[in-house]
């Protein structure tokens, strides 16, 4: 009896160590490109507003990287957009002013 109770002891704490392994080297939301557009932006351009520096994003919403910004009243050329799950919409597209010219993201459509 005592063999069978330790023999599940170990087991526990095996699976344990193995899922708190797993759950450590989990990432965070990973980059996702117009491939996760589901309207056509019209390819149009915006412009950023003023004085406000938005977020541009690897994917759409915030729990992704920011790896820059938009200019305050940047040009950002649209390319699609999407609803996310928490239903914000955001466009995907291109900067193309400023000293993030031609990086590529998303950005909340609520900013413009």
């Amino acid at each position: 009896m005592r063999s069978a109770i330790r023999n599940a002891v170990m087991k526990t704490t095996a699976t344990a160590v193995l899922l708190g392994g797993v759950a450590a080297v989990a990432s965070p939301a990973s980059a996702v490109g117009s491939g996760a557009c589901t309207q056509d932006g019209r390819a149009h351009s915006v412009w950023g507003p003023n004085f406000e520096w938005p977020g541009i994003h690897d994917g759409p919403g915030v729990a992704y990287k920011t790896k820059g910004h938009l200019d305050s009243a940047g040009e950002f050329y649209v390319e699609c957009s999407t609803i996310n799950k928490y239903g914000n919409k955001w466009y995907y597209g291109e900067v193309l002013s400023g000293p993030t010219g031609g990086m590529k993201g998303w950005i909340a459509a609520g900013w413009f």
